[in-house]
């Protein structure tokens, strides 16, 4: 049934608040079923709440898929991507103090080193992309979930290492209370799954209806909502004083949402997913690999942050080169 453009954009408001509202609630109780779980502040972080807020990401790219949108699915990865960093760099500026990256856990380090290569192995695909199937399925999206597990499980032994944990509280021995948490996590998750298909085909629509090319669409729309449960955890995290989560959820989603990519090229029936790229996708690939890149070098120099620095990474910089970046996506779509 062929729907309207007021009606394609009353979808997407609906579906798009239901996705932020249980991304908001998604990400409170997996932060809390993390705070009392006794893992390293870092891999909770970067594995269990910045799957939980990723979500929206991975149901989206593969019902961009299913519906045979592959330029929605990477637009959507790669906008999220660039538009996380921005919003690392607006929490660092608003909550983070001048000795943030000096107080930030040398995990961190290696949370970002695998976002970074994660989203730069993703661009490569695109470069050297073919339709070779190995049995009917890609072998760049196993590629590429093989290295998203290879690394969780790199930061899961080294997470028990790290002596600055001892803010996170010991095990809750009231399980009425973790399985509250649990239940609401769930129930969170099942709205995400309901809600993000019907943002992705109001998408499609609004993009037909406006002339506006899917690539842009994704990097600059969805990639927005659908970023936004990651911004809502890592804010609370920064304000109750435990910055390592946020910062961790952040670089963590960004390597989960490659992950996403390659669970939705393995369901692209017409070859790989990153055959169908155009040069948007590049250009948004690029310029998230260049964002997580600077951050990464804040965290490595761990340096008294300098706000408005040009000889160095700083938070205005990230924030100037991803409005630019959504500036080039835009006339190259």
């Amino acid at each position: 049934m062929e729907i309207n453009f007021s009606a394609s954009l009353l979808i997407f408001l609906l579906s798009a608040a239901v996705v932020i509202v249980s991304g908001i609630l998604l990400a409170k109780s997996g932060d809390a079923i993390a705070e009392h779980s006794g893992l390293g502040r870092v891999w909770v972080g970067s594995l269990l709440v910045a799957g939980a807020t990723s979500l929206p990401e991975l149901v989206t790219v593969v019902s961009a898929v299913l519906l045979d949108s592959p330029s929605l699915a990477l637009g959507t990865i790669f906008g999220a991507n660039m538009i996380n960093m921005a919003k690392f760099s607006i929490l660092v500026l608003i909550f983070g103090g001048s000795n943030i990256f000096k107080n930030l856990l040398k995990l961190q380090v290696w949370v970002a080193t695998f976002a970074f290569s994660l989203t730069f192995v993703g661009v490569l695909m695109i470069v050297f992309s073919n339709h070779i199937k190995i049995f009917g399925v890609s072998p760049f999206g196993i590629l590429l979930i093989i290295l998203y597990f290879l690394t969780s499980k790199f930061l899961y032994q080294n997470s028990f290492s790290d002596s600055s944990e001892g803010n996170i509280k010991e095990h809750d021995s009231q399980n009425t209370s973790i399985k509250k948490h649990w239940i609401l996590f769930f129930i969170s998750a099942a709205m995400i799954f309901i809600a993000a298909p019907l943002l992705t085909y109001s998408s499609e629509k609004i993009s037909e209806f406006s002339n506006i090319s899917q690539s842009f669409i994704g990097v600059l729309g969805l990639g927005f909502v659908a970023s936004l449960p990651e911004f809502t955890a890592a804010a609370a995290a920064f304000k109750i004083g435990a910055p390592d989560l946020g910062v961790s959820a952040l670089f963590g989603s960004n390597s989960f949402n490659i992950a996403a990519l390659g669970v939705a090229d393995i369901f692209y029936t017409n070859g790989s997913l990153f055959s169908s790229s155009d040069t948007s996708h590049l250009l948004a690939g690029i310029f998230a690999t260049i964002l997580i890149g600077l951050c990464l070098v804040q965290l490595y120099q761990k340096r008294e942050m300098n706000i408005y620095s040009f000889k160095t990474p700083s938070p205005l910089i990230v924030i100037l080169i991803y409005i630019l970046g959504i500036f080039v996506v835009f006339n190259s779509g």
